[in-house]
């Protein structure tokens, strides 16, 4: 049977399009956009067997897409929920933070400079220390977990908090570009650290806010002193300072 493309069709792709363009547009920069691609591709196959008039597939298809959308609004509640709560707060803040990420490349090379230094200072005095840099997703959230500083970032300042004294020691700083936005922040913990069976709460934190945001983690060990940089639910242990300061570079910019 010859398949005749007709204006109904036509019509339903570009719904289709729009729907899927809007979707992935509102959804941009937050963890369902990794699903949204299986879902895609649903979708196109659902639409094929349907234009083509096959309706056994075509009911699969759509019991495949009924389930899968299901299991995405269960496993993705608390995401979904924040989404739509922190709408209004990401539309003024995060689009233009992002888009001018660091453009402005002295800024971003005197901040660089500055965190290696606090990281260097941290680990030669063994002091523990959880350094969270937001980059596209914003971390309005977890900064709310904690005490408003919103000062500009300094290695004196940084240190200041995390010395054993401070009462914000145990919980992550927030950093947005060069600002500093709350210290004390607490972050979720990663259930599983690949590789490693003992591993302190600082570390699984830093693992933990990286697996559900693109935001980089900087974690200074209490007891060895080492230094370590998660981003994407993985963590690079042990780096050297001149490593970070590379590493950095290519990932604490525009995203």
């Amino acid at each position: 049977m010859l398949f005749v493309l007709g204006w109904r069709h036509i019509l339903e792709l570009i719904v289709l399009y729009c729907f899927v363009f809007y979707l992935l547009r509102f959804l941009h920069g937050t963890p369902l956009v990794a699903p949204l691609n299986f879902l895609s591709f649903i979708f196109i196959a659902a639409g094929v067997s349907n234009f083509a008039g096959l309706k056994e597939l075509n009911f699969f298809w759509k019991v495949l897409l009924a389930g899968y959308v299901a299991s995405m609004l269960i496993v993705f509640q608390p995401e979904i929920r924040r989404i739509y709560t922190n709408r209004a707060y990401h539309r003024e803040t995060t689009p233009v933070m992002s888009g001018l990420l660091f453009h402005n490349e002295e800024l971003r090379g005197k901040l660089i400079d500055d965190l290696v230094i606090t990281c260097q200072t941290l680990s030669r005095k063994k002091i523990g220390a959880l350094i969270v840099l937001e980059r596209s997703n914003s971390l309005k959230d977890f900064i709310q977990t904690g005490i408003l500083i919103d000062a500009v970032f300094s290695p004196e300042l940084a240190i200041s908090i995390f010395l054993v004294e401070s009462p914000l020691h145990d919980g992550a700083i927030i950093l947005r570009e060069n600002r500093l936005l709350a210290a004390g922040c607490i972050l979720p913990l990663a259930e599983v650290v690949e590789g490693k069976k003992l591993v302190g709460t600082r570390h699984r934190a830093g693992i933990g806010i990286t697996e559900q945001t693109d935001a980089l983690a900087i974690v200074v060990s209490e007891e060895t002193g080492k230094i370590s940089l998660a981003v994407h639910g993985k963590m690079a242990w042990g780096i050297e300072t001149p490593a970070l300061k590379k590493m950095l570079k290519i990932l604490y910019r525009k995203v």
